[in-house]
């Protein structure tokens, strides 16, 4: 628990930690608020305005906010795992923690515990703050927003709001396993990104979409969607999904292999005391 608590008030005090989710908040509540704005300045026949209207309605606009979430989080995620796990070897952190006689595994896993745990306050936050951008988005576009204090709506939040801190998590995870293996990190942002971006634009190509959509960070999106959804319609196209119970279980399985390449590489690096 000391190494938790350690953890834990090193990661409070890292700017990282601030810039990212305020970052996040800033992005979910940005979108939002111009959703708003482009509702109310439409007119009224246009088929734009309605889809529109559609992502504010509450409950709908819940899970919305929870999309954009996971999207814009595992993003930035991937980059703070890295960044945080880099920094302990450009510091000289896990020399010193491997000096002292503590568990080069245990220390790997009880930091990313702590990011973690770090992670679940700021994907609350973001979603907090998105929420209420929702709300005055809804007010904005002339929508009735009542909706969103329905006591079933609000009793369905905690699941949601897990299955997000899940998805981004599962995203940290990856950035913290390439920067724990390379030991460095511009290693794990780079290729953590890298891959994020690849499998993006990957999705373009149709025969590989089936294939794709169990890859990591297609996984990581999919824990929040509907149950009953198993496509997703863009402006590039429709896209199969994996349904969202799945998701769960691919996304655990991911979190379990990014945290075991990790502990092994820790455990394996050589260094010089």
């Amino acid at each position: 628990m000391a190494l938790l608590r350690v953890s834990l008030l090193k990661l409070r005090r890292r700017p990282a930690t601030w810039i990212v989710f305020g970052i996040l908040a800033g992005l979910v509540a940005l979108v939002f608020v111009s959703l708003g704005a482009t509702a109310g300045s439409m007119g009224s026949s246009m088929s734009d305005e309605l889809q529109v209207r559609v992502l504010l309605r509450f409950p709908t606009a819940y899970t919305v906010v929870a999309g954009f979430v996971v999207t814009f989080g595992g993003l930035l995620a991937v980059a703070y795992g890295a960044a945080i796990i880099g920094a302990d070897w450009a510091w000289g952190t896990i020399r010193a923690i491997v000096a002292r006689g503590e568990s080069r595994v245990r220390y790997t896993l009880v930091t990313f515990l702590a990011i973690s745990l770090v992670l679940a306050v700021g994907v609350t936050f973001a979603f907090v703050v998105g929420a209420l951008a929702a709300v005055a988005a809804a007010a904005m576009a002339g929508l009735d927003g009542s909706g969103a204090g329905d006591p079933a709506t609000l009793a369905s939040l905690p699941e949601l709001l897990a299955r997000t801190w899940l998805g981004v998590t599962q995203a940290a995870a990856v950035g913290f396993a390439i920067a724990m293996l390379f030991k460095s990190q511009l290693a794990g942002i780079g290729a953590g990104l890298a891959f994020y971006f690849a499998e993006q634009f990957l999705q373009l190509v149709p025969a590989l979409r089936d294939v794709l959509l169990y890859f990591p960070f297609s996984v990581s999106s999919a824990v929040i969607a509907s149950r009953d959804t198993f496509e997703a319609n863009t402006s590039f196209g429709t896209f199969p999904v994996l349904d969202a119970d799945t998701a769960v279980l691919w996304s655990l399985g991911y979190l379990v292999v990014a945290l075991t390449i990790a502990a092994i590489a820790a455990w394996r690096a050589q260094i010089t005391q």
